[in-house]
């Protein structure tokens, strides 16, 4: 996956004032022909409410209604849903089994781990078509 430098900043921006819930967002953006298939390029981040009921330490939900929003103002510029973004606190930046029931095929999941109130690592994942995840890499481009 492609995002600028300033886009990084502003989900690293969020999971430090969210802590200590996670927090989440959407990217919009365009998928691209690639190596073994396409990557998600990301233009748009859309920081979200973390609207989970209980046990927001651990996990994340995003609203229907605010991923619809965020849905439509893609499309309105031209963009669509490639994928979210989400921290974990003091876990490793890997899918846990609610992310995975979370992502959409084919779109990437940014996770960013904070350890000790700090970024200790941010790793993406691409939803298989097939089910399940592979680690993608990410391009923080100027």
């Amino acid at each position: 996956m492609q995002l600028r430098r300033r886009q990084f900043e502003i989900i690293q921006e969020h999971a430090l004032k969210d802590v200590p819930y996670e927090c989440c967002g959407l990217f919009a953006g365009i998928r691209v022909p690639g190596r073994g298939g396409y990557e998600n390029v990301v233009y748009e981040v859309a920081p979200c409410a973390n609207v989970l009921y209980s046990g927001k330490e651990h996990g994340f939900e995003i609203s229907f209604s605010e991923f619809i929003d965020v849905e439509r103002e893609a499309q309105r510029l031209g963009y669509e849903v490639v994928g979210s973004y989400h921290s974990h606190i003091g876990s490793p930046a890997v899918p846990s089994n609610n992310d995975i029931n979370f992502a959409r095929p084919g779109h990437s999941m940014l996770i960013i781990s904070l350890q000790n109130m700090q970024p200790a690592a941010v790793t993406s994942w691409r939803r298989r078509e097939s089910g399940g995840f592979h680690q993608e890499s990410i391009h923080v481009i100027e």
